[in-house]
């Protein structure tokens, strides 16, 4: 048999299964069982999953060495990366931009736009919810985005990769709104208000540690969020990282800015890191950065503070004044134990009394009652 037989006979029994698949559904006769379905479903699914683990297993591992990567050092000769010369592998890469730009009506339009208009005639527009959120929102794959327009002309450009990117996809909204709804506008003013980066170190932090060296600066609650945020205080981006190394950088508009910030922020991560010694491979300049005076804390992270200042009120029962001058005065301040302890008590008393009271008139409304009878 040839190979065209062979495809000729393995394209009729797909058909004729296709039929009785169709006839199952539109419950006729000559259709395929149920469980006979779900036998050939799962079959085909596994066949895919072992065909996918097989193509991972036999693909080529990239090679991330610092040799490697000089070799694409041409395509990024207006990036600074003269920092991360012996650590390319720390680079972090932008996943999403958010711009913003005005519309301008043009050729007949006005403004404020009618949204509902442009989201009837717009294919794959979607506007719901107009009281809540009054924007029309417009989705493209290439570039992979979404433009949101305001009524008042205003234009939200999000998900991007880079600055070209998100005019190419502003410029894709434009033109779609202008062929299919018939309002042509004009944009001005296009600007990047913020860029997300994202890295991995390669290796796991210790969150509790770096928070309690960086305490005025860094914030770390594993009951709210697993995350640990870094802010420092002359850096434009803030580090979002997570024990397992990975990190999200926001808050830059520039791409300049966000490698800058991360590469002194970087070497002061990887120090708190299960490998230490990885913050070599960066100069000693940016060691040097945000290393903390003699590599500890000045003072312990606000949590512990007032966990301890409240230990301290409970068993002494005894707080000191904040504002004292002369420890030996104790006649012209009052102390906030004492004024706790001493509303406790009179509360108490309160509550007993009412008690009291409310236990006297109950007796007394049932003995009028039972003499009633």
């Amino acid at each position: 048999m040839s190979d065209l037989e062979s495809a000729w006979g393995r394209l009729s029994d797909d058909v004729r299964a296709c039929r009785k698949i169709d006839n199952l559904i539109s419950a006729k006769a000559n259709s395929i069982s149920i469980e006979h379905l779900n036998v050939k479903t799962k079959s085909i699914v596994d066949g895919a999953n072992f065909a996918y683990l097989d193509f991972l297993s036999k693909a080529s591992i990239d090679d991330l060495t610092d040799e490697n990567l000089k070799k694409y050092s041409k395509y990024t000769e207006g990036m600074p990366l003269k920092n991360y010369e012996n650590a390319l592998d720390l680079v972090p890469t932008l996943v999403n931009l958010v711009s913003l730009a005005d519309a301008i009506p043009l050729k007949g339009s006005k403004l404020p736009f009618d949204l509902k208009k442009i989201a009837v005639r717009c294919k794959g527009a979607v506007y719901f919810a107009p009281r809540r959120f009054t924007a029309v929102q417009l989705a493209f794959d290439s570039p992979r985005s979404r433009v949101l327009l305001f009524h008042t002309g205003r234009i939200v450009g999000t998900g991007c990769d880079s600055a070209i990117a998100a005019k190419l996809a502003v410029a894709r909204a434009i033109k779609t709104i202008a062929i299919e709804s018939a309002v042509h506008v004009g944009v001005r003013r296009f600007a990047v208000i913020n860029q997300v980066g994202a890295v991995s170190l390669g290796s796991r932090l210790n969150c509790d540690a770096f928070a309690d060296t960086h305490s005025s600066t860094a914030h770390y609650d594993p009951k709210s969020f697993v995350g640990l945020a870094w802010r420092p205080v002359s850096e434009s981006v803030c580090s979002e990282i997570y024990s397992t190394g990975k990190a999200n950088l926001p808050g830059s508009r520039r791409e300049r800015q966000l490698l800058g910030s991360f590469s002194r922020m970087a070497p002061e991560l990887l120090r708190h890191s299960a490998n230490p010694s990885l913050a070599s491979r960066f100069s000693e300049d940016l060691r040097r950065a945000h290393l903390p005076e003699n590599h500890t804390r000045q003072a312990p992270r606000a949590s512990v503070r007032v966990d301890t200042a409240v230990a301290e009120v409970d068993k002494e029962g005894v707080a000191s004044c904040l504002w004292d001058d002369d420890d030996d005065d104790e006649d012209d301040h009052l102390c906030i134990g004492n004024e706790k302890a001493s509303n406790k008590r009179s509360f108490s008393q309160m509550s007993e009394l009412k008690d009291v009271k409310s236990a006297e008139q109950d007796e007394s409304a049932f003995g009028d009652l039972f003499e009633g009878f």
